[in-house]
Order: structure tokens, then C-alpha cells, then sequence
């Protein structure tokens, strides 16, 4: 099983987007085939590392197995196999009013700048630049 997850990574990291495949199936250099005279159908190796990895007993396209398969990543080893995405949090018109009032208090004393104030508020930096020009 490790050796054939090596080689599904080793496919997907190939640069030039195609594995090379010949009539029988083995994989195969394209300069290689050209060499000998071997056709080769070009395979997309997303899809083909899919295959190989069904075909042992992965069902890489069922959603609730890798759901399931994500879950015990993270129960055995302690953290989270994905990434966790935070929530975007919307703002009323007047909290945005109040920010806006807050900057200003802290702009006229010379504390932070306005990225800083930006980060401790947990908006986007352009954000608040577009709140400020109203």
C-alpha cells in the first residue's frame, strides 16, 4: 500500500500534466515509446491514480468514505486533516459606523496603523480601507 501511494504521488507531481500508457497498460516515458515505436494514449494521472487506488479498496470519489477516512486521520493523530476555514463574518452598517469612529479616536492619538487596527478588528485590510472611504 505505501509503495503504491509513493507512486500516486510521484504521478501527480509529474510536470507535464499526462502519464504515457501503452496498449497492455504499463506505464511508459513518452520519449521512451517514441524511441521504440510504441503507441501511447495519453492518460490524465488524477484519474488514473484514482483507478489504481479503487481498484485496492480506496473509493476515492465517495464523499462519506473520505469524510471517514479524514475523521480517523485526525482521531489517530491528533489534529486535523484538513484544513479548518473560517467563517466570513458580516458587519451591520452601523458596527461599521462604530469602527470607523473607533479608527479615527486611534488615528488621532498615533497608535496603530491601519493594518494593524484592521488585523485586531479580524478584517481584510482592503476592507476596512473601503469602509473608511464610506
Amino acid at each position: 500500500m505505501r509503495d503504491l501511494i509513493k507512486e500516486a504521488i510521484a504521478d501527480l507531481k509529474k510536470g507535464d500534466g499526462f502519464i504515457y500508457v501503452t496498449a497492455d497498460g504499463s506505464q511508459i516515458d513518452l520519449h521512451d515509446a517514441a524511441k521504440q515505436g510504441i503507441s501511447v494514449t495519453p492518460v490524465n494521472p488524477k484519474a488514473q491514480v484514482i483507478k489504481k487506488l479503487e481498484e485496492t479498496g480506496l473509493p476515492l470519489n465517495d464523499a462519506r468514505f473520505l469524510n471517514e477516512l479524514n475523521e480517523l486521520i485526525s482521531l489517530v493523530t491528533g489534529s486535523s486533516a484538513a484544513p479548518k476555514i473560517a467563517k466570513r463574518r458580516s458587519f451591520s452598517d452601523a458596527e461599521k459606523s462604530k469602527i470607523v469612529e473607533e479608527w479615527k479616536k486611534v488615528e488621532a492619538a498615533g497608535k496603530k496603523t491601519k493594518a494593524a487596527f484592521a488585523r485586531e478588528i479580524g478584517v481584510g485590510y482592503q476592507t476596512f480601507i473601503n469602509w473608511l472611504r464610506g
